[in-house]
């Protein structure tokens, strides 16, 4: 520990050691003038003087540009008392004998009484510096005490020149100091040790080398004053060498607060960015920064390697720059987001393999609030379609190993109806074993009511013999009160002579997390993630069980395809955020006037399907032209204020006709292609065969579909222009 310490304040102790040695010997010296002529130490006086002023004026420049740091108060109070000294030592130095009279004329008196009210409010700023607490120094509170410090400045200097006279005896030519004077001076010398002793103590406290300076400089001023206690003549040794030790007490204060407050943390924030790179280099997503015009900031080293560029090659450019020869990533990251996007992309890595990225685009921002750019984090999630093979793969696993195993096993004796569980079946529902009764009838009043039926499907048939094993996923209740999916495996291992079971063992296996997987996963497969409707792959199944229900049943069904209007122009003028905005808002708007059977999608971009089941043409045709009406009548509310948007329909009835999915959808693609031709923000609907409309369709329309029109700013039956 000594020597820890020791090792870190070496610096300062060496100083004061070197200093102190010095005082020792000099003390010894007689108090010899090396200046033939007073006047001649004129220009070393002004020269340490100006030099200790100019090292002042910049501890008060450091503090007070660091009060918004943790220990800002210490280093306002710190450089207000050195703005006072600094002030004070230049009236000290300008009234020293043989310097032109400074308002009144100069003698030693004047210039002694500077120099004592200079010496006390640098000791009083140490002492503060070792007392105060650790806070910031911004604030009314900062400017009053540099305020203050000016205030007891200019108030002494208006004392000693406006009433000489109050001035004591300090200093008598031939004889040197007054008995007044050495005692002011020690007082001095003994305040500054008493701050030493506070500043050291501290500084052991923190632990910091900057400490260690401030006591070096408190016993330097220490040593000065005693020096002033005893000279004789204004250019002899000892004066010559108070100077000099007060301009290293100031340099040691000015190198302890630029330590402290500049290069520590300069220091710790290199520290802290190293181990920032580190981390960002140990992660395995790929991360990326780039600032508010697209331009790269830099990379983590998982990005470098997948996309085969290096760092240094990133940095400054935009993605138009970098990935000029491949058009989709050049174009992708083109403006910076200003709220967080969630994307997946196909990224064909350095290594060529093909790999799916679920891509996170979120701002960042200075404390003020300005938005500085954007970090981009990619997460590797091919292996997420891969999951559920595992998962079967691993149950599969499991099952073969049960005879072993000792995890969530039960033993039921049928006739009788008792069981028996296992410590770790019990524990899976937050049971002890001896909190649960030996029956089989503790594990029904467990069972969750509405998975009786799956439960009995399977364990009644293997009971009777007709399956070879009972499997079933149900859920149990905990002992919290929480539900648990349970996977339930066995199989009858003693039968009667009738067949009947008498002994069944099994195995629960708790597959909450699977269940969980499994419904996020379907979350995944079924829903566009911008707008939560339906996406394209779910639709179609859909549209595939209803039109096997028309088929079966003759019931009536329509399908409509929806194109928004112009929306690129959306996304170029008002940007892709206002964009999403507009498909979000559209889902909205035509979500609410969808009846509960009705089935709304994203195919994709902004096309939109909706599937009406039992409905027929007429009933289709007045559906689509409310959502047209409804859609055009309802502005979307982005940040440049409403924005007005149309949609165009092209609508037709599933017929058992149809062979697949894909015909009607073509037959509902060509009519909102004539939608678009007629002049958008309009429906039409199409024709089941040439020249007739499946279901009911007045004649009006028939004479519409006839003439190849369609009616602008509503709806019409159409064939496509040919």
């Amino acid at each position: 520990m000594a020597t820890s310490v020791l090792q870190r304040f070496r610096h300062p102790l060496q100083a004061t050691a070197l200093l102190g040695g010095l005082f020792l010997v000099s003390i010894f010296l007689p108090p010899t003038s090396p200046f033939a002529d007073p006047q001649n130490y004129l220009a070393l006086h002004s020269g340490l003087e100006i030099f200790s002023i100019v090292v002042a004026g910049m501890v008060f420049a450091l503090g007070w540009n660091l009060r918004r740091g943790e220990r800002g108060g210490r280093l306002v109070c710190l450089g207000a008392a050195c703005l006072a000294a600094a002030l004070l030592d230049f009236a000290h130095l300008m009234s020293h004998p043989g310097m032109p009279a400074f308002v009144t004329p100069n003698d030693a008196d004047k210039a002694i009484a500077f120099w004592l009210m200079a010496r006390l409010l640098g000791a009083l700023g140490l002492l503060a510096h070792a007392l105060l607490p650790e806070r910031e120094g911004r604030g009314p509170l900062a400017a009053w005490t540099v305020l203050g410090a000016l205030v007891i400045t200019l108030a002494w200097s208006w004392l000693i020149l406006a009433h000489p006279q109050v001035l004591p005896v300090g200093f008598i030519e031939g004889q040197g100091v007054t008995p007044l004077e050495s005692a002011l001076e020690g007082g001095l010398a003994l305040l500054y040790l008493a701050a030493a002793v506070l500043l050291a103590r501290r500084a052991l406290a923190d632990g910091e080398a900057a400490g260690g300076w401030l006591a070096a400089a408190a016993v330097t001023m220490a040593l000065a004053e005693l020096y002033f206690a005893r000279y004789i003549a204004a250019g002899d040794l000892y004066n010559a060498l108070g100077h000099a030790y007060k301009l290293a007490a100031f340099v040691m204060i000015y190198r302890a607060v630029f330590v402290s407050g500049v290069r520590a943390p300069q220091l710790a924030l290199a520290a802290e960015r190293a181990l920032l790179r580190g981390l960002i280099d140990s992660v395995p997503d790929l991360i990326a920064f780039r600032d508010r015009e697209g331009r790269y900031l830099g990379c983590n080293k998982a990005f470098a390697d997948a996309y085969g560029i290096r760092e240094a090659a990133l940095v400054g450019r935009s993605d138009g720059e970098v990935f000029a020869d491949r058009l989709p990533l050049a174009e992708a990251g083109r403006e910076t987001v200003s709220r967080a996007e969630n994307h997946e992309e196909w990224l064909e890595a350095a290594d060529g393999t093909v790999r799916l990225l679920d891509t996170l685009r979120t701002p960042y921002f200075d404390s003020e609030g300005r938005q500085l750019g954007e970090i981009r984090i990619s997460r590797d999630f091919t292996e997420r379609r891969r999951v559920r093979e595992q998962i079967a793969e691993r149950e599969r696993r499991l099952m073969l190993a049960l005879e072993g195993a000792e995890l969530g096993l039960w033993d039921w004796d049928v006739p009788s109806g008792r069981a028996a569980f296992s410590p770790v079946w019990c524990r899976m529902l937050g049971y002890t074993p001896d909190e649960l009764a030996t029956g089989i009838s503790a594990w029904e009043t467990l069972v969750h009511p509405d998975d009786w039926s799956d439960i009995r499907n399977s364990l009644e048939p293997h009971l009777r013999g007709v399956n070879e094993a009972y499997r079933a996923e149900y859920r149990l209740r905990h002992k919290s009160g929480h539900w648990v999916w349970v996977l339930a495996a066995g199989r009858v291992l003693d039968r009667g002579e009738g067949g009947e079971a008498v002994r069944m063992v099994g195995i629960h296996q708790d597959i909450s997390q699977r269940k969980a997987m499994e419904e996020s996963l379907l979350q995944l497969a079924t829903s566009d993630p911008l707008t939560g409707l339906w996406n394209r792959r779910h639709f179609v199944e859909v549209v595939r069980g209803e039109l096997g229900r028309v088929r079966r049943n003759q019931a009536p069904a329509a399908l409509l395809l929806m194109d928004l209007d112009f929306f690129k122009r959306v996304n170029d003028t008002h940007g892709h955020a206002a964009g999403d905005e507009v498909l979000r808002h559209f889902t909205a708007t035509v979500s609410a006037q969808l009846r509960e059977a009705d089935v709304f999608a994203r195919l994709g971009g902004e096309e939109f399907a909706v599937l009406l089941p039992c409905i027929d043409s007429l009933g289709a045709v007045r559906v689509a032209d409310r959502l047209r009406r409804v859609v055009a009548d309802s502005p979307a509310s982005i940040d440049a204020g409403p924005l007005h948007y149309s949609v165009s329909i092209g609508a037709t009835m599933l017929d058992a006709r149809d062979e697949s999915y894909e015909v009607a959808y073509a037959r509902a693609d060509e009519a909102l292609y004539a939608a678009k031709h007629a002049g958008r923000n309009r429906v039409v609907l199409a024709p089941l065969m040439s020249g007739e409309v499946g279901g009911d369709e007045p004649g009006g329309n028939q004479e519409a579909s006839h003439h190849g029109r369609a009616i602008p700013g509503g709806s019409s039956t159409t064939s496509p222009p040919g």
